[in-house]
C-alpha cells in the first residue's frame, strides 16, 4: 500500500512542475501566484522524498517543515494574515489557507523561545484512486 502511494504521489508531482514551468515561461517576470505555486510544490517533493506524505480516505497529506516550510509561509504571507495560537505545545503564529495550513511556533510549552515551522497540505482525490 505504502509503495503504491509512493508511485501515486510521485506521478502527481511531474503535472505540478509542468504547471509551475509552464506558467514560469508564459511570464518574463515570475509572478506571486507562480512563486507560492512553486513553494507548494517543493513542500509535496519534500514529504515525499522524505516518506512524510499519508493517504487517508480519498485525501493525500503533505508535510514539509524548515526552510521549505518557512519559505512557503512567508509566500502565503502575502494573502493570509497570522492566527496567533497559544495550545499544549507553545505559541504559534497560524496560516490557514483552504483545507492547508503553515504553522510557525515561537515559543515552546515552557515558554523559550524557538523558530519551527511546518506546513500540511491536504489533497483530495476521492476514493476511486485507491480502491
Amino acid at each position: 500500500m505504502r509503495q503504491l502511494l509512493k508511485t501515486l504521489m510521485t506521478r502527481l508531482v511531474a503535472p505540478v512542475c509542468f504547471v509551475v514551468v509552464v506558467a514560469t515561461s508564459a511570464h518574463a517576470q515570475i509572478s506571486p501566484q507562480t512563486m507560492t505555486l512553486s513553494g507548494v510544490s517543493d513542500c509535496i517533493k519534500e514529504a515525499i522524498g522524505s516518506n512524510t506524505a499519508e493517504q487517508n480516505g480519498g485525501a493525500l497529506f503533505f508535510s514539509c517543515s524548515a526552510t521549505t516550510a518557512k519559505v512557503l509561509f512567508n509566500l502565503v504571507g502575502r494573502k493570509i494574515q497570522i492566527e496567533a495560537v497559544q495550545d499544549r505545545n507553545g505559541k504559534f503564529e497560524n496560516r490557514q489557507f483552504g483545507n492547508n495550513a503553515c504553522y510557525h511556533r515561537i515559543e515552546d510549552p515552557t515558554g523559550k523561545p524557538v523558530d519551527d515551522f511546518r506546513c500540511d497540505l491536504v489533497l483530495l482525490v476521492g476514493d476511486s484512486l485507491f480502491d
